[in-house]
């Protein structure tokens, strides 16, 4: 009997007296286990980080810059609601001390407009075209490419559902009149678009639609807002690209931040390139919400 309670001595490895071999392998399963629950938990901790979130990682946002300033954000939220609990803010879906990095383009957030009416960021032709379709909120986002050569707006109105998006999306098509350009103060350029509201009862304001919503799309509401008039809005030679993502509508178009046209196809393919990142950057935004 050993001291153990063993009624048989374990005999020793004669290549192997001192047991070194065992508590080797001891040792070994150990650290094979930990391993195991190391890659476990990284391959965890690498799945949330790589899931993109509004405002935090986004598909196409770089690393973050702490010497980015912050950007202009004009106006207030639209607010939060049962059918919208997450908050329509410019600052929750758009970190401004995160840089874009997406298919060639470098760029930064740089300024903002958002609120409930939706008029704010129509031309007179867009708040014709959607009269009579119920718009819950706009943000009206500028991003500046690294150069600050190029700047791209891209605006986004939010609707009840996807259907609506859907219909609106089809019907703003791709054309370069419907939204305001929003600059990177925050502020629509003045380029003859339409001012925010106009009076109600006003001829702009009653102004039937060009264009009708297929039936039992909801009554007039904030995005019916009519123009209190202007110049006829100057020609632009930029493209705007219109999705649907989910219940939201973004429209993205870029110009030159000098106010030239393209000069040759390079330029050209500079605010596309422009236009595509901004897009898909904003529209990922909306993809989890």
């Amino acid at each position: 009997m050993t001291s153990t309670g063993d009624s048989h001595s374990i005999p020793a490895d004669a290549a192997d007296p001192a047991g070194r071999g065992r508590r080797s392998l001891r040792l070994g399963s150990r650290q094979v286990l930990i391993g195991s629950i190391a890659v476990v938990v990284l391959g965890a901790g690498g799945w949330v980080l790589s899931r993109p979130h509004p405002g935090a990682l986004l598909p196409g946002i770089g690393p973050i810059s702490r010497d980015t300033p912050l950007p202009s954000v004009v106006g207030t939220p639209a607010p939060a609601s049962a059918g919208n609990p997450y908050a329509f803010d410019v600052k929750r879906l758009f970190p401004p001390t995160r840089s874009i990095d997406q298919d060639g383009y470098k760029g930064r957030f740089a300024g903002a407009q958002q609120g409930t009416d939706c008029g704010d960021t129509l031309q007179t032709a867009g708040q014709t075209l959607l009269h009579g379709v119920v718009c819950q909120g706009y943000l009206a986002v500028d991003f500046a490419s690294q150069d600050s050569k190029v700047t791209t707006s891209v605006t986004v109105l939010r609707f009840a559902d996807s259907d609506v998006s859907g219909q609106v999306a089809k019907l703003m098509g791709a054309r370069p009149d419907l939204v305001r350009f929003v600059q990177t103060d925050g502020t629509f350029a003045d380029d003859g678009s339409a001012s925010p509201s106009a009076a109600p009862g006003s001829p702009a304001a009653s102004a039937p639609p060009a264009t009708a919503v297929a039936p039992g799309t909801p009554a007039a509401g904030a995005g019916a807002a009519g123009a209190k008039g202007g110049a006829a809005p100057a020609k632009s030679v930029e493209v705007p690209r219109v999705e649907a993502v989910q219940h939201y509508v973004t429209v993205t178009s870029s110009r030159f931040a000098d106010g030239h046209v393209p000069s040759g196809p390079q330029e050209q393919q500079d605010l596309d390139a422009a236009t595509r990142a901004a897009s898909y950057t904003v529209g990922i935004a909306f993809v989890w919400s």
